[in-house]
């Protein structure tokens, strides 16, 4: 992560915490430029987890956070939409100087249409323009990279349907002694403040002006380091915060709880930072460490926690985890969904080339369990796995088809190029695997081509 030049315990709060809501509004009957120039207020709110106890108690504050959240700073947007019956720049122009001053570089004021230039600079020039008018963020926010990062956001979900997105980096904010600014100090503030634009994905056009472009490929891949960045920015601030890091106490009971078999469920476990490193595995070993970590991230609640956990660490090779939906029905969305990622592997993380090519090749594999909404081409529509890896992912349940992977091997039809599988997820999660699965797994495409690393 780029290193940022104030340190984490200056934090005012955790930046996992952080929502952007979107609030956009127009009379029913649009009037002047309204059906033209749409302005978007993006409200950047920092929440109160519910388990979350203040170092002084929790106040009537604490409870409208936990509700309704804080606002610590806010984006506003522009939506220029073309084809219309407006000249656009005319709209920018009757909206402020400064978007009129973005808007007369990208379009021709006598026609409304993109300029000569524009059409060089971007990918495919038609469609609306989304502008960027102002990032604002409290103070005690600022130096921690957020900015760009819920820029980065916004613009993912704004730009549908824009052919480009604008901005003029300069000053929002002044320092207290703002006559006294030179202009030395507003060239080095205005290179800097263009530098974060940069950092997702903005380009120099003219005049001031920088432009991104939606259709390459860069926005996607710098928004997705973005993501990154603030993952470890919460994780630091955590790590700083001893009382964010662990699960809270597990609360007494009359009996101790045992697992199906005699087991005893070992609820507290030790706060761990290498959970990240679970993200993907195919193996059982990781389940409990992986669904640890992301319950040590997110604000769910700790009683929900504590039941996912035991759960999880009464699964084997052999549970249907069908059945484990209505056991977990009631907890959070978010832990059920990271629930089912724990206790399966996407078909993403699994190399099953070399058994496709030879189903021999399976030995203890064969038997693996995999699940998924339409195996067995039975629906039309595509096929869906378990769990967090696709946004059409099917959460655990009695809906969910259940057979072996030899038995998934041998649908031909399931493997077509436009058939029933998911583009996302490939259309299926596997059980992860128990040692002897997993070694024999490593010991495949160890002797298969080095194409692809071991998990």
């Amino acid at each position: 992560m780029t290193a940022s030049p104030r340190p984490v315990p200056e934090l005012p709060g955790d930046p996992s915490r952080l929502r952007l809501v979107y609030t956009h509004n127009h009379s029913a009957e649009p009037y002047d430029f309204e059906d033209t120039l749409e302005r978007w207020h993006v409200s950047v709110r920092l929440f109160h987890a519910e388990e979350e106890e203040c170092p002084h108690g929790c106040s009537e504050a604490c409870e409208r956070a936990t509700e309704e959240g804080t606002e610590i700073g806010y984006l506003h947007l522009c939506r220029l939409r073309d084809y219309t019956a407006d000249n656009r720049w005319e709209a920018a122009d009757a909206e402020s100087g400064d978007l009129e001053s973005i808007v007369s570089t990208v379009l021709d004021p006598r026609t409304g249409h993109y300029t000569d230039a524009f059409d060089e600079a971007i990918e495919c020039p038609v469609g609306d323009l989304l502008i960027f008018d102002r990032v604002f963020l409290d103070k005690p926010w600022h130096g921690f990279g957020l900015g760009p990062i819920l820029a980065a956001e916004t613009i993912r979900r704004l730009s549908g349907g824009c052919c480009a997105v604008a901005a003029e980096p300069g000053m929002a904010e002044w320092p207290d002694n703002r006559e006294e600014v030179s202009e030395s100090y507003r060239q080095q503030a205005r290179r800097k403040i263009a530098a974060l634009w940069e950092s997702i994905g903005f380009t120099p056009f003219r005049n001031g002006v920088y432009l991104l472009d939606p259709a390459l490929r860069q926005p996607g891949e710098l928004l997705t380091q973005k993501r990154n960045e603030l993952l470890q920015l919460a994780q630091a601030y955590r790590s700083q915060a001893t009382a964010l890091t662990t699960l809270p106490e597990p609360e007494p009971e009359p009996t101790p709880a045992v697992a199906r078999g005699g087991r005893a469920v070992n609820r507290q476990l030790p706060a761990r930072e290498d959970w990240l490193e679970t993200i993907g595995s195919v193996r059982a070993q990781d389940t409990l460490l992986y669904l640890q970590g992301r319950c040590q991230q997110a604000g769910w609640d700790s009683r929900d926690k504590r039941t996912a956990l035991a759960l999880a660490a009464e699964v084997t090779s052999e549970t249907d985890l069908r059945e484990l939906g209505a056991q977990i029905q009631d907890v959070h969305f978010g832990l059920h969904k990271a629930f089912a990622d724990a206790i399966t592997f996407s078909a993403d993380s699994f190399d099953v080339g070399p058994f496709r090519a030879d189903p021999s090749r399976l030995g203890p594999l064969a038997g693996v369990w995999v699940y998924g909404s339409n195996l067995h081409g039975r629906y039309t529509g595509r096929s869906h796995g378990v769990g967090d890896a696709c946004q059409h992912a099917r959460s655990l349940g009695a809906r969910l088809e259940r057979i072996s992977l030899a038995q998934l091997l041998s649908l031909e039809e399931f493997w077509q190029w436009n058939g029933p599988m998911c583009s996302f997820c490939s259309g299926w999660s596997g059980q992860r695997l128990t040692e002897e699965q997993y070694t024999h797994y490593l010991s495949v495409r160890a002797n298969n081509s080095p194409r692809t690393a071991a998990p």
